[in-house]
């Protein structure tokens, strides 16, 4: 079904594709994207195969596929111009938020009359910032996500929900593979729960509640990758966590959970 008040900002991601996979696959579809493009339209990246979700197709070529509205916007610059005109266009009043990485919304696009949903890859508060899954796997042995309303401060927006994952079977998945596949888990949970309610509900978070985590440097990633695989942590947890276990609307409601060790 068409969910007629949220759409969907994106750039070509593998977090862009896991969304509108998990998003075809429970039938919980965006009315509008905007679609951030500084090539052709026909262009696309590539990105490696991963064992959860569709990380293949062009995320273009998805949203034609499944006869979306859309707009093509030629800037990955999301505090640009011609993006926030395009946010103003917008016939949604909530935008799922899959831009770049690196890219931050500006006062003047979060003033703007569109709330913007994000699923970050951490538990707030505990886990803010760059990289947090990493961060999670080292502090607590788990994976995680929150949804979050965007606002000015680093992912400190109003939380709609929280879930704690294990760690990945495969942990080199981490970039590409799990961490956009635990985004887009949360997401649709998200989802089946506005399109229940016709609503999102969220609280404000703790100002104080945890810190802001920096981009970890790619030798401490790989750091921890090798340390997680010498004490066992992604075999045993992980196992059996593929795209057949993505969540259905049958199962429980959203979880809040915070990490084992920072609940002690």
């Amino acid at each position: 079904m068409i969910l007629k008040d949220v759409g969907l900002m994106a750039v070509e991601s593998s977090r862009t594709r896991a969304y509108l996979w998990a998003m075809r696959r429970h039938d919980l579809l965006p009315a509008h994207v905007i679609f951030l493009s500084r090539r052709r339209e026909g262009g696309q990246d590539s990105f490696p195969v991963v064992p959860y979700f569709d990380n293949v197709a062009p995320a273009l070529e998805t949203i034609r596929e499944l006869r979306l509205a859309y707009e093509v916007v030629e800037s990955d610059n999301v505090n640009g111009a011609d993006v926030l005109a395009a946010v103003r266009r917008c016939p949604v009043n909530v935008l799922i938020y899959s831009g770049p990485s690196s890219g931050i919304l500006g006062r003047e696009v979060l003033n703007s009359d569109k709330r913007f949903l994000h699923i970050h890859a951490g538990v707030v508060p505990y886990f803010r910032g760059g990289t947090t899954i990493y961060y999670s796997l080292l502090m607590s042995g788990t994976c995680g996500a929150s949804a979050i309303f965007l606002n000015e401060q680093i992912d400190g927006g109003p939380v709609i929900a929280t879930q704690e994952y294990p760690p990945p079977r495969d942990l080199t998945t981490l970039d590409y593979g799990y961490d956009p596949y635990i985004r887009a888990d949360l997401l649709v949970r998200v989802l089946e729960e506005y399109r229940v309610r016709g609503e999102f509900v969220a609280e404000a978070q703790p100002v104080k509640a945890g810190d802001a985590f920096y981009i970890m440097h790619p030798v401490l990633r790989h750091i921890t990758i090798l340390s997680k695989r010498i004490s066992g942590a992604g075999a045993s947890a992980a196992a059996g966590v593929d795209s057949a276990s993505l969540w259905r609307p049958e199962d429980s409601h959203v979880m809040w959970r915070v990490p084992r060790t920072l609940r002690e």
